[in-house]
């Protein structure tokens, strides 16, 4: 069976169980954690969750560990199953499956802000509102921050770039004339 329908059907089954259990966000918010902190050090994860002489409970430690607090007792025994049933190396996968699922239900969109400075929350407010106007959506916003900008901002919403950025518009002028 290939790793993509594994982890859909992982996610899925953990996406119901939160569900019936009322705590999605919870399970939301650990699963979110675990990606963050399984892109950092994604080389050793994948040897130590693929590696057969790695004890399942050192392996589900790991697990938890990367998880975070608090995590909640559903996710608990959810990494518990997945470890019974051998599927340690998948976790990464469906805990993306399962975060895709909970976007899709609450209808947020993954929104990437990179500015020349740091925000100000009038600022953060107003692109969250122009986020909900345009797309009809609640916006889950990471910001970077990246001097060579020079002013303004980019933003990025799933597959849609907005370019308000000093050195975009140069950049777009330098174009022009070039032609």
């Amino acid at each position: 069976m290939d790793n993509g329908k594994i982890s859909v059907r992982y996610a899925r089954a953990l996406f119901q169980l939160a569900q019936e259990q009322g705590c999605e966000k919870a399970i939301y918010d650990g699963m979110e954690r675990f990606a963050r902190n399984y892109l950092l050090a994604i080389a050793q994860f994948n040897e130590v969750l693929s590696d057969p002489i790695v004890a399942k409970e050192e392996k589900v430690k790991l697990v938890e560990m990367a998880v975070g607090e608090p995590i909640h007792d559903a996710l608990k025994q959810f990494i518990a199953f997945v470890a019974d049933h051998k599927r340690e190396d998948k976790m990464f996968l469906i805990a993306v499956k399962y975060l895709e699922m909970y976007r899709t239900k609450h209808n947020i969109l993954r929104t990437n802000v990179t500015t020349a400075t740091e925000l100000s929350e009038g600022s953060y407010e107003k692109i969250k509102a122009f986020v909900k106007q345009t797309f009809d959506a609640e916006a889950e916003m990471e910001v970077k921050i990246d001097p060579s900008l020079i002013g303004g901002f980019i933003l990025d919403i799933e597959h849609t770039r907005m370019d308000a950025s000093v050195a975009g518009q140069l950049n777009a002028l330098k174009n022009k004339l070039k032609q």
